[in-house]
């Protein structure tokens, strides 16, 4: 080769001198502030000393920190300048390498730190690729961290000695001290990066903190859980390819808005149900999901309480107002005797008389009853009649005993004729009596209301009509008697309804089948009887609760049932492709980098973590399928922001797909969704 010119030599010498002079490189050249640079300052910048240097020195450090590829890549670098420097400074080809490569060492000399932090920055840079292509190799999969820190460990080695052996020209010492380092640290890799991850979110975390304790929390935005944020990869992409989707997001928000906060993602999606039943099918996750779909279960006659509470009213019991109802029907009753004692006396001989004109006509029972009534007017022992208006009340509370018992329409007639004709008499001569009388028969028609009530959503033959019921409503609420103002019939026949529905929901809510039939009925008369008695709206969002909790337990059973399969075929392909073992690239740009030395090792490794791998996928994203209320929207929040993300990750792979692939450009770019070849 040509050696270099005097000159050449003599600028080269001056350089060197100068960098041998300078004042320590920890402070940058100071340049002039608010005017351009002289000539000189600008031939001064251009040196190898000046800004040019620490350029030239930095992009250098990258190139060259590239593992096992940087010093081919520097070389042909330098080899380039060469070929063009002719062109403008004139010599020869192997006079300008030289020069190249003299002015590379100057700068290198000159600015240490900038080439010390271009060379991490081209490790660094340089094995990423690697990394986002076989991330298992290099400890970023899922796994143990022993078995993690192994794999790396592996890979780190055979990298190291690859770079050690090119770096070296061969040198069999130098590329097993290679080969050590690079075991060495690949290592530490895995745990390294979990720390300083863990570093950065406690500073995130804490600079928001300070955010909000500086500026207030109405001013400082409250940072967001990612419920998916300590998920493996393999789990963010199942989620990201499954159920990100805008669409189907927004129509199960639309539903958990319908049926409330205990609906879950299984409920809704059958992506989501397919996860359900396969974490449901294995051992390490099946109480994590049929614990939740137990719990909910069990609160389903309470939640429906709480509904009826709130559309229909709390439980009345009927059992209880019928007693209290009873209880003031005896208290009125207790009020009649002092209402006809010591009354002036009254003529009830006309009575009297129209039953002796009727007695002899009549035979058999009814003119022994009648007989017996005629004998109850007469004063005790005589053969007169009395004239004591306690003597006709008590009359015709014998009379209303006997017709209790009596069967025979005549008789009944009869009967009814006398005590009208008594209670009439009295009416006149005791004015209180009739008061009584409205009050103990306001509170008769209650408990027959309470009781027909008890009835009304009863199907079958004995099924009430939706126009029957109209009607009974309607005369209900009529006034009978001295009393003024609407009846409590009606109100005591919706409390009968109400109480039985508490009850249906008491002894059958843990079939909603069963309680279904019960309160919806076979057809749709129920729901207009409802309506009718409690108002439509009130009725559908009472009959709405119903089908909520059996859309409930259809997931239940749909998910813990040995039956449909079919659900759960998707989750368990992709945690089958994911129990596989990844496979080590083996081509001939993987051997050139080292990697077919750790190939065997690793395999065995990756095989036995592969099976754990795939259990950590199914106990991470099952239970994520049960979740209600609060961590359920999270959840949502989190799908909601992955779906972007993920189509940012496909476009970080297709570019690092078109780099490994070769081919140049577009012809090794995969099209995206929605994107036309062009």
């Amino acid at each position: 080769m040509t050696e270099l010119t005097p000159e050449q030599m003599q600028a080269i010498a001056r350089a060197r001198a100068r960098v041998q002079q300078r004042q320590p490189q920890d402070q940058p050249p100071q340049l002039p502030s608010g005017r351009h640079l002289t000539y000189e300052e600008g031939l001064a910048a251009l040196e190898t000393g000046g800004l040019y240097g620490q350029a030239l020195t930095g992009l250098a450090g990258v190139v060259d920190g590239i593992p096992i590829a940087g010093p081919y890549l520097l070389g042909g670098v330098k080899k380039a300048a060469a070929h063009l420097r002719p062109l403008l400074h004139g010599g020869s080809y192997e006079d300008q390498l030289r020069v190249v490569n003299a002015l590379d060492q100057e700068a290198e000399i000159a600015h240490p730190k900038v080439n010390t932090a271009g060379e991490i920055v081209g490790a660094v840079g340089g094995t990423i690729p690697a990394v986002v292509a076989a991330p298992e190799m290099f400890g970023a999969g899922g796994g143990s961290m022993l078995a993690r820190s192994l794999v790396s460990g592996l890979t780190g080695s055979g990298i190291g000695a690859a770079d050690a052996h090119v770096r070296s020209g061969g040198d069999p010492e130098k590329t097993r001290w290679g080969a050590i380092e690079g075991g060495l640290l690949g290592l530490g890799g895995p745990l390294a990066g979990e720390v300083i991850g863990a570093g950065v979110k406690a500073s995130a975390l804490g600079a928001k903190a300070l955010t909000r304790a500086l500026l207030g929390e109405k001013v400082a935005s409250k940072p967001v859980r990612d419920i998916l944020a300590g998920l493996t990869r393999d789990s963010r992409n199942w989620l990201a390819k499954n159920v990100s989707d805008p669409d189907k997001l927004a129509a199960a928000r639309d539903r958990f808005d319908e049926f409330g906060s205990d609906t879950m993602f299984a409920d809704i999606l059958p992506e989501w149900r397919g996860v359900a039943k396969s974490g449901a099918a294995r051992e390490s996750t099946r109480s994590k999901v049929v614990g939740p779909l137990n719990e909910r279960g069990s609160m389903a006659s309470n939640r429906l309480k709480s509904d009826f509470e709130t559309n229909l009213g709390p439980d009345p019991v009927p059992s209880t107002i019928d007693s209290e109802l009873k209880a003031s029907q005896a208290q009125v009753k207790s009020q009649y005797r002092p209402a006809v004692e010591e009354l002036p006396p009254s003529d009830f001989t006309p009575i009297a008389e129209s039953l002796d004109k009727l007695i002899p006509y009549r035979r058999g029972g009814e003119q022994s009853d009648l007989l017996n009534v005629r004998n109850m007017l007469n004063d005790f022992g005589k053969d007169t009649v009395s004239s004591d208006p306690a003597i006709a009340y008590e009359t015709r509370r014998a009379i209303d005993r006997i017709m209790k018992t009596a069967d025979d329409p005549e008789v009944l007639e009869t009967l009814r004729g006398v005590r009208g004709m008594l209670d009439e008499k009295l009416a006149r001569s005791a004015a209180g009596v009739k008061e009584l009388d409205a009050q103990f028969s306001e509170l008769g028609r209650q408990r027959e209301g309470l009781l027909q009530g008890q009835s009304v959503l009863a199907d079958g033959p004995r099924a009430i009509r939706p126009v029957e019921l109209q009607e009974k409503l309607v005369t209900g609420a009529e006034p009978q008697g001295t009393l003024i103002g609407p009846s409590a019939e009606s109100a005591r026949m919706r409390q009968g309804t109400l109480g039985d529905i508490y009850r249906a929901v008491g002894t059958e809510g843990s079939d909603m089948n069963v309680l279904g039939k019960i309160i919806r009925g076979k057809g749709d008369w129920n729901r207009e009887k409802l309506g009718m008695m409690f108002g439509p709206e009130k009725a559908d969002a009472s009959l709405n609760a119903i089908d909520r909790e059996a859309f409930f337990a259809n997931t239940k059973n749909g998910v813990t049932s040995a039956a449909d399969t079919a659900g759960e075929a998707g989750f368990e392909k992709y945690l089958g492709k994911v129990s596989k073992p990844q496979e080590i690239p083996t081509d001939k740009s993987w051997g050139d980098l080292g990697l077919t030395m750790a190939r065997r090792l690793a395999l065995s490794l990756l095989e036995e973590n592969a099976g754990a791998h795939a259990a950590r996928v199914a106990d991470e994203v099952a239970p994520l399928s049960v979740l209600r209320g609060e961590p359920r929207d999270e959840l949502m929040e989190a799908l909601m922001r992955l779906g972007p993300e993920n189509i940012v990750d496909q476009q970080r792979m297709a570019l690092i797909n078109a780099l490994f692939q070769g081919g140049g450009g577009r012809a090794a770019y995969p099209l995206l969704p929605g994107e036309k070849e062009k």
